[in-house]
């Protein structure tokens, strides 16, 4: 029986009838803005994330603050469907053009519209979670609490996976409005992962993304 069955049929794949609100102007554009961004190399800024996380055929997996949902939708592709694929982004906009993308490429995915301090699955229903370019959004409380939700929701011996702007280096993202800082050291290598452990993850490990501009921050549930 699959994932989505034991939990009584909670994810709910796109369809038409779900992806009639259109999406803003400036969403419907972010994927050419993040490619001109990212130099072209938006495809190994996904595939490095896929790696670091793990993710694999057979897989559930749950992307926060998913965004346009091109990693979900590629983490589908990318295993013939063989899994569980959940993107949750606050902003409306965002899972509008996200369920239109999984409609165009016909991937079955699920997307809603929730926050990390509250997802809205049960305990241990995900092998893998990740999240790219939010944490530095939120403030003490909300990444407190969304490493709680997070925990809550993986699987014992599920990953998670932080991927952030390095704040040691200059990048053209450090530089975007919103995501200027004054930070000279890199703040996932450090006090994201100092974060993890405190939430209660285990083997907990930081490094350099393979997009060079971003690092990253991993650990394991107990």
């Amino acid at each position: 029986m699959s994932l989505a069955s034991r939990i009584h049929g909670h994810f709910h794949p796109v369809d038409a009838e779900h992806t009639q609100e259109a999406a803003p102007f400036w969403v419907r554009h972010y994927d050419r803005v993040a490619s001109v961004i990212a130099f072209g190399r938006v495809d190994r800024v996904h595939e490095g994330t896929l790696e670091l996380a793990g993710f694999g055929p057979g897989l559930a997996l749950l992307d926060i603050g998913c965004g346009t949902g091109e990693l979900v939708v590629r983490a589908e592709s990318a295993v013939d469907g063989n899994g569980t694929f959940v993107g949750l982004d606050s902003e409306p906009g965002m899972i509008a053009q996200a369920k239109r993308k999984a409609l165009d490429r016909s991937a079955s995915v699920t997307f809603e519209e929730a926050s990390i301090d509250a997802i809205p699955y049960p305990d241990a229903t995900f092998d893998v979670v990740t999240s790219s370019l939010m944490f530095h959004h939120l403030d003490d409380a909300q990444q407190r609490d969304g490493l709680a939700e997070i925990l809550r929701v993986l699987s014992p011996g599920g990953t998670l996976l932080i991927v952030d702007i390095n704040t040691a280096k200059r990048s053209v993202i450090s530089r975007l409005p919103g995501h200027r800082t004054a930070d000279t050291t890199d703040r996932v290598s450090g006090q994201v992962a100092e974060s993890l452990r405190k939430a209660g993850f285990e083997s907990v490990s930081a490094g350099t993304h393979p997009f060079d501009a971003l690092s990253y921050a991993t650990g394991i549930k107990p």
